[in-house]
């Protein structure tokens, strides 16, 4: 026993054993950087679109993460979602303004994506494909992520329609299929056309779900195939993070010390957004820590 700590220690001590230490933490701090990352900025897309909401709607806001009942019927969560929705993509999601700003969206989005593909090698790209890379976004996620866009919004039409929760979720599981079909049928036809193989033939239309089914599980060109979820992840951290508020309320964790901190009665949608960062870093760095012990 003795003599294998002492290998061990010699091993550490050794010039290679310091280098692979120093790798790890430095590999450690930049997973650590990126979570803090998507936090920073996802807390702040809630913060940005927080400030441009009018007075109504924050109040409705306010009142559904509360639970505070004020004479009147108050909207739940999918009306206020619905108009936070149409504060950025505008109301008219048929129009130029809907369609650029969906654009803007899904090549950032895609451009995270890539970010942190290159820190994680797993399914590795080279910058000098920069060019190659952004050609392949347009074809591939700009028009598919629009119509996921709009999928999305439909359903929230639906869902504003109902108060029944088991709807919102059955409405909201919708919302991820159509999702996934969407941005697995764009990875697959639009890139063949992307990546030079031409225009897929009819009778591949028959064979490519098959494999459609294969590719999602094994996350081949993955960096194309999520940014289709931008909307559906705003909707499910809207919805998630604001029940996980009243839950807290109502089982008195925290809440009081929250509200205290962070005022979600004049910023409630700030407030979602701090608990919705939080998730997805929490997430984040749960995946990187499975994906290091798995792989």
């Amino acid at each position: 026993m003795s003599e294998t700590l002492t290998t061990i220690t010699h091993l550490i001590n050794s010039p290679p054993g310091q280098l692979a230490a120093g790798g790890v933490w430095q590999g450690i701090a930049v997973q650590f950087g990126l979570g803090l990352g998507l936090f920073y900025g996802l807390t702040k897309f809630f913060d940005v679109v927080g400030d441009r909401l009018n007075d109504d709607t924050k109040l409705e806001i306010a009142v559904w993460l509360l639970g505070v009942r004020v004479g009147q019927k108050v909207e739940p969560w999918p009306g206020t979602f619905a108009k936070v929705f149409d504060r950025v993509f505008g109301e008219s999601h048929l129009s130029w303004k809907c369609f650029w700003r969906s654009v803007t969206a899904s090549v950032g989005i895609t451009l995270i994506v890539f970010i942190i593909a290159k820190v994680n090698p797993v399914y590795p790209f080279y910058l000098g494909d920069a060019p190659f890379i952004f050609t392949a976004i347009l074809a591939i996620n700009v028009l598919p992520d629009y119509v996921s866009l709009l999928e999305t919004r439909w359903l929230l039409s639906y869902m504003q329609r109902s108060r029944d929760g088991f709807v919102w979720l059955g409405l909201v599981l919708l919302d991820f299929v159509l999702t996934t079909i969407i941005g697995l049928l764009a990875v697959n036809y639009f890139g063949d056309i992307a990546f030079n193989q031409g225009v897929p033939k009819i009778h591949s239309w028959v064979s490519k779900p098959f494999f459609m089914v294969k590719m999602f599980f094994s996350l081949r060109m993955w960096y194309y195939f999520y940014p289709a979820f931008f909307t559906s992840i705003w909707l499910w951290l809207y919805a998630g993070s604001g029940f996980l508020l009243k839950a807290a309320r109502r089982f008195d964790i925290g809440f009081d010390w929250f509200n205290r901190h962070f005022d979600i009665e004049k910023k409630p949608l700030q407030s979602i957004g701090l608990i919705a960062g939080a998730l997805v870093a929490v997430v984040y760095w749960a995946a990187v820590i499975v994906s290091r012990v798995v792989g």
